[in-house]
């Protein structure tokens, strides 16, 4: 499966993509892979029966063989590129009241603390804003000799 063949079917038959990716996360590669049509097709009726036809039931099966086809880091990236979220906006914006959307006044200037206090200039709520640290990578790695390793 190519990019273009993974966009088309999610732009224009995302019950299909979404079935097929169902069947894929649900049996995973190998024994998607390893299973006959037959059993696959007996998978999808069980969930659909009562909602598609059989032609589009061996179409999602198609659709899961195709995402098979792909790595894990092509279909990621395949589905971004397709403008598909991966994950949840955050509900809440730094600086801003999640009460009333205004701007926030701060006790102190931002340090790098991982919490800071503040008060709205609109509805006079207050609160504490959460911040948190998340590994990158590695950098700077000496072996024990003290040679640079990466």
């Amino acid at each position: 499966m190519e990019y273009q063949d993974f966009k088309k079917l999610y732009c224009e038959d995302p019950i299909i993509f979404h079935l097929g990716m169902e069947l894929f996360n649900g049996m995973g590669r190998d024994a998607l892979l390893a299973s006959t049509d037959q059993v696959l097709c007996a998978a999808v009726t069980k969930k659909l029966i009562a909602l598609m036809a059989e032609d589009r039931i061996a179409n999602a099966v198609n659709a899961a063989k195709d995402f098979a086809s792909l790595s894990a880091v092509e279909r990621l990236a395949y589905a971004g590129r397709c403008g598909i979220k991966l994950e949840d906006d955050p509900v809440d914006e730094p600086g801003i009241c999640p009460l009333c959307g205004e701007t926030l006044e701060y006790e102190d200037a931002y340090s790098g603390k991982l919490l800071r206090n503040w008060r709205c200039k609109g509805c006079g709520a207050k609160g504490k804003e959460a911040y948190r640290k998340v590994f990158d990578s590695h950098y700077s790695v000496l072996d024990s000799s003290g040679h640079m390793v990466r």
